[in-house]
C-alpha cells in the first residue's frame, strides 16, 4: 500500500514538471528568436551607421537608422576605442596629447580654426646689424706737420689697413741760422701711401709704414747790402773815389735761396692710435707720430744787384757779393741738416661710412 502511494506521488511530480517544461518551451524559443533577429539587424546595419562619437552613444532618435536597434550594455563597454580616429575628431581631448591625428579624411572632418598672428614688429638694430652696415671705408681729416689734409682708409684684413692721404700747407718763416736773415715761405705738399698694422683687433694702436711723395721747400730772400758795402769800402772809379757805404741805394745787393727739404719719394715709419675702420665704429680719435727719411736738404743761392747801381760800380759789387755768398749754400745745408729726418705729428678725427 505504501509503495503504491509513493509511486503515485512520483508520477504526479513528473507530470507537473512536464507541464512546466511544455509551457516554458515557447517563451524560451521566442527569446532566442528575438536575440537572433536583433543580431541580424545589427550585422545588416551599414558600417558608417556605427559611430564612436559621444553624441551617438546616447539613446537613438526616431530618425536614426538604428532607432530600433539597442546594443547591450556589455557590448558598449567592451567595444575597443579607435584612439587615432577619436583624436582626429576630438584633437583637444586629454587622451590625445601624445597622439598625432591621422591624415585620413573623417566622416565629420572639422574646418581649421584660423589663428590670428600679429605682424612682426620692426626689430631694433643691434650692434651686429650696425657693424654690418659699415663699409670698411673711412675718411680722416687731420692737421699734420706735413700740412692740413686728410686720408682715406680701407680695411684689408681685421689687422691690416691701407691708407692714402694728401697734405699741403704754406707758412711765412724767418731763417736766421747763418750770418744772414732770410724772410721766406715754407711750402709743403705731400702724398702718402701707407700700410697700418694693428697687432690686436680690439686695440686702436698701430704700426705704420710706407712711402711719402713730397715736394717741400723753403724759399727766402736776404738783404746783404750792408755786408757788401762794408766789404768794398771806398772804390776808385774813373779817377774818382766813391765810398760805397755812403750810397743811398735800397737793396743794393740781395740773395735768393731755394732749399729743398724733400723732393721725391721718401720712406715713412711711425706709430699711431685709432682704427678708423674697426667693426662697428663710426667716429673716433686719430693720431700719428713718425718720421720721414727725406735726406739732407739741398740749398741753392743766387744774388741780385740793384738796377739803380751805376754801371761803373756794378762789376765790383757783383764780385764782392759772390765772395760774401761763397760758403752760404753750405752753411744753410749744415744748419738745416736736422730736417733729413723730418718729424711727423698729426691729429684728426676718423669717420667710417
Amino acid at each position: 500500500m505504501s509503495h503504491l502511494k509513493i509511486n503515485m506521488r512520483l508520477s504526479w511530480l513528473w507530470s507537473c514538471l512536464g507541464l512546466i517544461s511544455f509551457a516554458a518551451q515557447p517563451a524560451a524559443a521566442e527569446l532566442i528568436e528575438h536575440h537572433q533577429a536583433h543580431a541580424e539587424r545589427v550585422a545588416l546595419a551599414p558600417f558608417e551607421a556605427v559611430s564612436t562619437q559621444a553624441k551617438d552613444l546616447l539613446l537613438p532618435s526616431a530618425n536614426s537608422p538604428l532607432a530600433d536597434i539597442t546594443l547591450p550594455t556589455y557590448q558598449l563597454v567592451q567595444r575597443e576605442l579607435d584612439l587615432a580616429k577619436f583624436c582626429q575628431n576630438y584633437p583637444y581631448n586629454a587622451k590625445c596629447t601624445e597622439v598625432t591625428p591621422s591624415n585620413e579624411p573623417s566622416s565629420q572632418e572639422r574646418a581649421p580654426i584660423p589663428v590670428l598672428v600679429p605682424p612682426p614688429a620692426s626689430p631694433t638694430p643691434t650692434q651686429d646689424a650696425v657693424s654690418q652696415q659699415k663699409s670698411g671705408w673711412a675718411i680722416v681729416p687731420e692737421a699734420s706737420s706735413l700740412g692740413f689734409g686728410g686720408s682715406i682708409v680701407r680695411q684689408i684684413t681685421p689687422n691690416f689697413n691701407a691708407r692714402a692721404g694728401v697734405n699741403a700747407f704754406a707758412l711765412g718763416i724767418n731763417i736766421e741760422e747763418t750770418d744772414f736773415d732770410y724772410e721766406g715761405d715754407l711750402n709743403l705738399f705731400n702724398v702718402s701711401s701707407l700700410i697700418d698694422l694693428h697687432p690686436t683687433q680690439s686695440s686702436g694702436f698701430r704700426i705704420s709704414g710706407g712711402l711719402i711723395f713730397g715736394n717741400n721747400n723753403i724759399e727766402g730772400t736776404a738783404d746783404v747790402s750792408e755786408q757788401v758795402a762794408d766789404g768794398l769800402g771806398e772804390v776808385e772809379v774813373d779817377g774818382q773815389t766813391i765810398d760805397v757805404r755812403q750810397l743811398n741805394i735800397d737793396g743794393l745787393a740781395t740773395i735768393d735761396t731755394d732749399i729743398e727739404i724733400s723732393n721725391g719719394v721718401s720712406p715713412y715709419l711711425g706709430i699711431g692710435g685709432g682704427n678708423a675702420v674697426r667693426e662697428g665704429k663710426a667716429i673716433g680719435f686719430w693720431w700719428n707720430l713718425g718720421v720721414v727719411f727725406a735726406g739732407s736738404p739741398e740749398a741753392e743761392v743766387t744774388s741780385n744787384i740793384s738796377a739803380e747801381l751805376p754801371e761803373s760800380l756794378r762789376e765790383e759789387v757783383e764780385a764782392e757779393t759772390n765772395r760774401v755768398l761763397q760758403d752760404e749754400e753750405q752753411d744753410l745745408e749744415d744748419a738745416l741738416d736736422f730736417l733729413k729726418v723730418y718729424p711727423v705729428l698729426s691729429l684728426g678725427l676718423s669717420y667710417q661710412f
